[in-house]
């Protein structure tokens, strides 16, 4: 598992970062695949400290800290020797329109502090795939390239090195890690298998020396040697420029009236919904990839539909219409043949591992999600509206089509799987999806739609429980209920608006949801209470959702939007105070998760598009409440 303290891209490729600036992914040539490394991690051989003269950065002799420059994606990571008056530092970002990753070494040396050779490892994995991969120099160029397939990366320097290749032996051993440990690397220049290789770079003797390193993606291996070098030969300053302003461009049309102390935060957030969305293919992905052999989840680095229209609407709110517009044409393509959408995506459209296949364990929402927020879309648009009505209807009826073929003669959606993709059955959360999908497609691309009143009065009788002052989760096959309390209950109130806060008598369900779900939802993390996901909830040792806790932020602005006086101003405080504890909950860059487990980490699947988009939301929410 590659638990990332950080991830920067540029919309065309995506890198993670370790605390000590190892780098956990390279994502090329999209943002969900291929990972492309294993290991990509920093050293120095300190001259003359004998034994102890080889030192991994990510050792405990270092002092760490890292940080994004603000305003900016461009990640520094701070390295300082405990021991003497040394520091490494990283400056790591993605310059705009390339698919590449450009880092710049800084050696700090103080009074007394020991010559040294700075070395950085690469263990590649072409397309995710060990085996079979060449590494070669390039004398000519002056860089290295590992190729497998039609997938290349290659590395370059602004400073002549010493290289070694080698192969990974199947119980790990490595002899470019031996040769870097006896600090000089002289080895072979080329090599073929799981091959890895690491450069050897002396430092002078200045108070600062620095070198700058280019990982470059292409298809083809002459290709991505020449953008290595061409980038490698740019002066950092002018690739700093270039992130920058990329990143000053895009808060500049976010801008919005924030409060202070969370501006920083706000501009993290959209910096992040760019981040993860592949401007290439015209869609968002969920998270990096943090946990691609499946071994603690089924991944994160795909699209799904239900997430990507969440980042698509808030995309379009915050001023970037053309993001949506992509992410629209993109459902175009990967609508299934009977009118659905798969569980989750490649961002190339092709159907990704999923659980949820069977025709009786389908995610309905995802089909609901996009049919909705379409509708919604095109309410943004000015002159283009009909346009995109036009471009958008036929997807639109298909979907529709699909939709009222999975109601039963009840007027109960037919089995499917729940939102947390764990149970099958019909659900309080997925029934709204349908009424506020059915009812927006058919209000702006006029589809087919049933009697969507009598949908709506079963949602209601079905899974509206009394005793407990809230909605039921689920209705199995068999027709019983199940009555265990479960926050995607919330949709009812946003994003599906089957719940109007301004009619009395849905207000009172809606504020009843809300505290009850407060009441025996939340649990104690740092900064204060979040809220799980549902009842018994023990993933990650009862992992409390990021995701949760926004989203009944926003519920809560909802419900001000139509209150006055002390109402108004304690639903207000109390979403300051849920928005409040997500922050404090962040990975330590400031980027918003998923999940805050209590067990084996801090923070789940960060940076997380829906948790991001969410909490921009709540922001544009208390804009317009006046309360910014």
């Amino acid at each position: 598992m590659y638990l990332p303290t950080a991830a920067t891209g540029n919309s065309l490729s995506l890198a993670t970062f370790g605390a000590a600036g190892e780098i956990m992914g390279f994502f090329y040539p999209h943002l969900d695949f291929a990972q492309n490394v294993r290991e990509g991690m920093l050293a120095v051989h300190l001259h003359d400290w004998g034994e102890n003269a080889f030192l991994w950065c990510f050792a405990d002799r270092f002092e760490r800290s890292q940080h994004f420059r603000p305003g900016t994606n461009i990640l520094v990571t701070n390295l300082r020797h405990r021991d003497c008056d040394l520091t490494v530092e990283l400056t790591d970002l993605l310059p705009p329109d390339e698919h590449a990753l450009v880092r710049r070494i800084a050696i700090l040396r103080g009074q007394g502090a020991p010559r040294l050779t700075v070395m950085h490892y690469f263990n590649l994995s072409l397309g995710d795939v060990d085996r079979r991969n060449a590494v070669h120099y390039l004398p000519q160029q002056r860089t290295i390239v590992q190729q497998f397939r039609d997938v290349s990366l290659a590395l370059a320097a602004s400073w002549d090195f010493g290289l070694h290749t080698g192969t990974v032996q199947p119980g790990g051993g490595s002899a470019t890690k031996e040769a870097m440990a006896h600090g000089h690397l002289a080895g072979p220049d080329q090599c073929m298998g799981d091959v890895d290789f690491g450069v050897a770079l002396s430092a002078d003797d200045e108070p600062r020396w620095e070198v700058v390193l280019v990982l470059a993606g292409a298809r083809e291996r002459a290709q991505a040697g020449d953008d290595a070098r061409r980038l490698a030969d740019i002066p950092f300053e002018q690739h700093e420029r270039g992130a920058g302003e990329r990143c000053h461009s895009i808060l500049s049309r976010a801008a919005r009236d924030v409060p202070p102390d969370w501006t920083e935060a706000y501009d993290r957030a959209v910096l992040v919904l760019h981040d993860l969305f592949d401007a290439e293919t015209g869609t968002f992905i969920a998270a990096p990839e943090f946990d691609p052999y499946y071994s603690h989840s089924g991944g994160y680095g795909y699209c799904w539909p239900r997430d990507a229209a969440v980042s698509a609407m808030t995309a379009a709110r915050i001023g970037f219409p053309e993001m949506a517009e992509a992410f629209f044409d993109w459902c175009r393509r990967s609508q299934l043949d009977d009118g659905h959408w798969f569980q989750r995506y490649w961002t190339d459209a092709s159907e990704a591992p999923s659980w949820c296949v069977r025709e009786n364990e389908i995610q309905l929402d995802q089909t609901c999600a996009v049919l909705h927020a379409a509708s919604l879309f095109a309410d943004l648009l000015g002159e283009g509206r009909s346009g995109f009505i036009e471009q958008f209807r036929e997807t639109a009826r298909r979907a529709a089509d699909a939709i009222i073929a999975h109601i039963g003669e009840d007027g109960l959606h037919r089995q499917s799987a729940d939102l947390w993709e764990g149970s099958w059955g019909s659900f309080a959360y997925t029934q709204a999806a349908m009424v506020a999908a059915l009812r927006e497609g058919h209000r702006v691309f006029d589809t087919p739609t049933p009697d969507l009143e009598r949908v709506r009065r079963v949602l209601f009788d079905r899974f509206w429980n009394p005793d407990r002052r809230c909605w039921a989760k689920r209705i199995d096959s068999e027709g019983h209920v199940e009555t265990t309390l479960d926050s995607s209950c919330l949709g009812l109130i946003e994003p599906w608006g089957v719940l109007d806060p301004a009619d009395p008598h849905d207000r009172d369900l809606a504020t009843q949801t809300l505290d009850t779900l407060t009441e025996h939802l939340s649990v104690d993390v740092k900064g204060g209470r979040a809220l799980l996901r549902f009842e018994n909830e023990s993933y990650m040792g009862g992992a409390a959702g990021c995701v949760n806790t926004l989203w009944a932020a926003l519920c809560r602005l909802r419900l001000a939007a139509v209150l006055e006086g002390d109402s108004r101003a304690w639903q207000i405080d109390t979403a300051r105070g849920l928005v409040a504890t997500a922050l404090a909950n962040t990975n330590p860059t400031g980027q918003l998760p998923e999940l805050i487990p209590r067990v084996d980490a801090a923070y789940w699947a960060a940076p997380h598009g829906w948790a991001s988009s969410l909490f921009i939301e709540c922001m544009l929410a208390l804009q317009s409440l006046g309360s910014s």
